[in-house]
């Protein structure tokens, strides 16, 4: 009885061993994929970070056209009677201010903006007013000074029409 006892105590004890053996190699393969995951993590955020690189410079991209076309469109739209004298631009609010020898001159250049969908949107006459030294700028014995506001187009909105 007493070597059958001991060689079922071997055998558990060799068995415990072979466990705490396996136990450990768990523990190690948990280890190591504990750093692959935070690698995985450091990778994601590395690629969420390039990623707004990457939409920052195509937005860039798109806007940086944006000055010129307005300026042609709004070239475009003016009557060749009517004076730019400013062009202030705040975020998509564009303020134009100018010299016209008449209402109709003003009220044209508005249709003219009102005619650019693609450019420009709900030009608004700000106000009108006689002035003399209009006059003399434009060479004529009448002149209005006029101002109006118009939103600007973003670039988005353009390229969101193209695709439908």
């Amino acid at each position: 009885g007493g070597t059958a006892s001991a060689a079922v105590s071997y055998r558990i004890s060799d068995s415990i061993d072979v466990q705490h053996t396996n136990i450990a190699l768990l523990e190690r393969e948990n280890t190591n994929l504990d750093t692959q995951i935070k690698e995985i993590a450091t990778l994601e955020a590395d690629i969420n970070v390039l990623q707004q690189r990457q939409n920052a410079v195509e937005s860039l991209q798109a806007m940086r056209n944006l000055p010129v076309r307005m300026m042609s469109a709004l070239v475009q739209s003016t009557p060749e009677t009517v004076v730019l004298t400013t062009v202030t631009q705040v975020g998509n609010l564009l303020t134009v201010n100018g010299i016209a020898q008449s209402n109709a001159e003003v009220a044209a250049f508005l249709s003219n903006l009102d005619a650019m969908p693609e450019r420009f949107v709900n030009p608004e006459l700000v106000e009108t007013v006689s002035s003399e030294t209009g006059a003399k700028a434009v060479g004529a014995r009448k002149a209005l000074t006029f101002s109006i506001h118009v939103n600007l187009v973003t670039a988005a909105a353009p390229a969101a029409e193209k695709t439908k």
